[in-house]
């Protein structure tokens, strides 16, 4: 069925492959129409019979044509295929050009058949073994069924992110341009495949003190007890030398380090080319944990529905959000009546609470209709339905967006409400306060934030004036819960851009809640600190009060193993950053029995309030103080603090034999494994600080730039929003040159990395940036983040930004 459009018919000649699960017919011309003399003419049906052996069940064809004649380019509408024998008819839903002037420039293309849920090949394969972590198929995380008649059948197999660090050392011939491959093995013999840790395009080698990150999907071995580290190379000049090896395994929280410095040659040291390494010989951390949720995208049924553009999907949690993640297209996902499905690493925010998902309107087809998205937890089975069933477009549906938020529904019960933002913004009564620029706002809260809201609609014709007060309305948008912090800038556009703002106030209209966000600051380019953007916390959330005693409470399991329990006493001590507790005892009675194999006990304490939870000594002690006779042990799984005021909890995964002793001395030390900071406490924790930033130039040719530069940083608190670089009568970011800034943020917490990027502007924009460096005074605290990468979009990767991770 050619398509009803214009020019979308076609002279050239076509030709068309069936496949089946029995094999496929091949290559055949679609040569002569039975039902028209002049065939794939617009909005025409043409019929052929093809006479093949017995495919099965049909579920994929390919079709092209040769670009012949004059008019070649076509627009193919749909394709069905009738199985005459069993009268079994198979859709094929095309809606797409097959012309090298159009769309992607395709005129060869394969579709599957409608409702197909099997693997789609793609001819854009994944290089090697190493896969995206942030958006991977998952039809790898599937059952290798045997076929019908086999005895055993196998396990399920899981597949879980590595993610691999692998630092080069500095002595000469260190490099190699060999292919590296790691095998992670565990317990039992079970081990991955041969990962490849294959260079992106634009490098050629593991070069000479350089630091290269990988991450790969591969099987769950479990426990990890070895690691293989190795290279193909064949010839004696194959050396490499090897610094250090990290192997990070986030949905476990661990991170395992090893101090190589060996070499890996055929005629260095021992003359291996692979090397096992014990992971007796690494240096463990924990790491933050992340989940994996199966994500499955359905493309609506409806005419155009499918798209080339790129989608990106962030999620939020009661935990915090994740960074926005984009969706890879490769070639076959998003089309009209699709379930794609995808594996997201996600950080352990749970539950779960909405998702954002925005489309750049890029690619040939920009527009999208989305019906649904289901997440489904790869550890708990938990599963959120959001639900959407319009339109991403700038043109079409209702709505005439591209970006939608959706609330989970878990068990058809909505996680998130709808309520109407009424916001009020109060222009200080000081001598030219008033702003002619656009003005921008984005409010955060328990449930995330509710994306960039442009300040338009308001009561008054005239916005932002001086000592006026104006008020605009959000209808029917998710609620934010208890709220944060505000970030409110402008476009500095106008004749009298600067503004001078005394404060704004978000009233929840579902909640019947007003959140006051005091400034009294100007956000002007030529005063107070020059900034345009400022983050303002919510005063609310000083009315919260703290006596030097809080309480706590404490949930200790037992493990679930023979000889694990006991019926004797604990005591537990709590270590944090502002001192540790005195000794708190866990009783045991016969009348109310604890620490039975694989139960949970709960404990409440009063106690000074020690901080941040760092580590914990916990004892295994006698009741009655007497000497033990014969060896015992508690085995302990797990301890569980919770601050009960603010709702911090620290989680101990212990997993531990802690013998019985009488003596008080006796006990052992656990670090946190994790700490999850509930919403007060971070609402708490956003007061001003000031941050130096420091950005050193490379010390070569050209590596000066007459862009703009702008930093954004990224922490435990969240982010600082985009902030440009810049100094009044200085020439900046010149070659070997350190330049110096001051900015004000919002408390950030631990910093997480950082992205820089230019604008591309001026004569020479191109840049080499050798190192951030960023402290924060309050605390004296220096991250150092490295680069030495060009942001330029005429060299190496084309990119104009970088995001940088810490220097560890």
């Amino acid at each position: 069925m050619t398509g009803d459009m214009y020019e979308a018919g076609t002279d050239a000649n076509v030709f068309l492959t069936i496949y089946g699960d029995l094999g496929d017919t091949g290559e055949r011309k679609l040569s002569k129409s039975e039902t028209n003399s002049n065939k794939f003419e617009r909005g025409s049906v043409d019929k052929f019979t093809v006479e093949a052996v017995d495919l099965g069940q049909v579920y994929k064809i390919k079709i092209r044509h040769d670009n012949s004649m004059i008019s070649p380019d076509w627009y193919l509408d749909q394709v069905e295929v009738f199985d005459v024998d069993t009268e079994e008819v198979f859709l094929f839903l095309c809606e797409r050009w097959l012309s090298k002037k159009k769309e992607d420039k395709c005129i060869e293309r394969f579709f599957y058949v409608k409702g197909y849920k099997g693997v789609r090949d793609s001819s854009k394969s994944v290089k090697g073994s190493t896969m995206n972590v942030k958006s991977l198929d998952s039809n790898m995380n599937k059952k290798n069924k045997k076929k019908k008649g086999e005895d055993d059948i196998p396990d399920e197999v899981h597949f879980i992110p590595y993610h691999f660090t692998i630092a080069t050392g500095t002595e000469r011939d260190a490099s190699t341009t060999s292919r590296v491959f790691v095998i992670v093995m565990g317990p039992n013999q079970k081990q991955t495949e041969r990962l490849w840790l294959d260079l992106p395009a634009d490098k050629a080698s593991f070069a000479a003190g350089s630091l290269e990150k990988f991450e790969v999907y591969a099987a769950d071995v479990g426990e990890i007890k070895k690691v293989e580290l190795g290279h193909d190379g064949a010839t004696p000049e194959s050396c490499w030398l090897v610094d250090e090896l990290s192997v990070a395994v986030p949905t476990k929280g661990v991170k395992y380090i090893f101090q190589c410095k060996c070499w890996l040659a055929k005629d260095r040291g021992d003359g291996l080319t692979a090397r096992m390494l014990s992971i007796l010989d690494a240096d463990t951390a924990n790491i933050t944990q992340t989940v994996i949720y199966e994500a499955t995208v359905v493309t609506g049924d409806v005419q155009n529905a499918g798209t080339d553009t790129k989608i990106y999907l962030m999620v939020f949690g009661a935990n915090g959000s994740s960074e926005e993640i984009l969706l890879q297209k490769n070639e076959d996902r998003f089309e009209r009546g699709q379930e794609d499905t995808f594996l997201l690493e996600v950080d352990d925010i749970a539950p779960l609470k909405k998702i954002r998902v925005r489309i750049d309107g890029s690619g040939s087809r920009p527009d999208w209709f989305l019906d649904t998205i289901i997440l489904r937890n790869l550890t708990t089975e938990e599963v959120y339905v959001f639900t959407y069933e319009e339109w991403l477009s700038k043109t079409k549906g209702p709505k005439r967006t591209m970006t939608c938020e959706l609330a989970a529904i878990v068990d058809e019960e909505q996680m998130v409400e709808k309520t109407t933002y009424t916001i009020q913004v109060k222009t200080s009564d000081v001598s030219a306060a008033g702003t002619d620029a656009n003005v921008f706002l984005i409010v955060f809260g328990e449930y995330g934030d509710t994306g960039k809201l442009a300040l338009k609609e308001c009561n008054k014709a005239n916005k932002f004036e001086r000592k006026q007060m104006d008020t605009f309305r959000f209808a029917d948008v998710l609620s934010l819960g208890d709220l944060s912090k505000v970030r409110v800038w402008h476009d500095n556009s106008g004749l009298a851009p600067g503004w001078h703002l005394e404060y704004i106030d978000v009233k929840d209209e579902i909640l019947d809640q007003t959140f006051r966000f005091p400034c009294d600051r100007w956000l002007a380019k030529s005063e107070d600190d020059s900034q345009i953007l400022r983050e303002l916390p919510c005063a609310n959330n000083d009315i919260l009060d703290f006596n030097e005693k809080t309480k706590y409470e404490i949930l200790v399991t037992t493990a679930d193993k023979d000889d694990a329990e006991t019926k004797e006493n604990a005591w537990i001590v709590l270590e944090g950053r502002k001192g540790r507790s005195k000794e708190l005892l866990l009783e045991n009675s016969s009348k109310k029995k604890r620490f039975l194999r694989g139960k949970t006990d709960k404990f409440e304490f009063s106690s000074k309030n020690v901080g941040d939870i760092a580590g914990i000594c916990l004892s295994h002690t006698t009741k009655d103080g007497k000497k033990v006779k014969t060896e015992s042990f508690w085995h302990v799984q797990e301890v569980v603090v919770t601050e009960k005021e603010l709702g911090n909890r620290y989680i101990f995964r212990c997993n531990a034999q802690i013998p019985l002793s009488s003596k008080r001395d006796d006990f052992m030390t656990f670090e946190c494994s994790k700490a999850i900071e509930s919403f007060a406490s971070k609402a708490r924790s956003l007061v001003p600080v000031k941050y130096e930033i420091i950005i050193i130039t490379a010390d070569e040719k050209g590596a000066g730039t007459d862009a703009n530069v702008f930093i954004t940083v990224y922490g435990s608190n969240g982010d600082s929003g985009r902030r440009q670089l810049r100094q009044k009568f200085r020439n900046l970011f010149e070659r070997g040159r350190t330049d110096r800034f001051l900015l004000e943020m919002l408390d950030v917490g631990d910093l997480l990395r950082v992205k820089v990027e230019h604008d591309s502007s001026g004569i020479n924009p191109g840049w080499l940036l050798d190192r951030v460096e960023v402290t924060n005074t309050a605390n004296g605290v220096t991250t150092i983040f490295l680069c030495g990468k060009w942001l330029d979009k005429n060299r190496a990767d084309g990119l104009t930004h970088r995001v940088l991770f810490p220097k560890y």
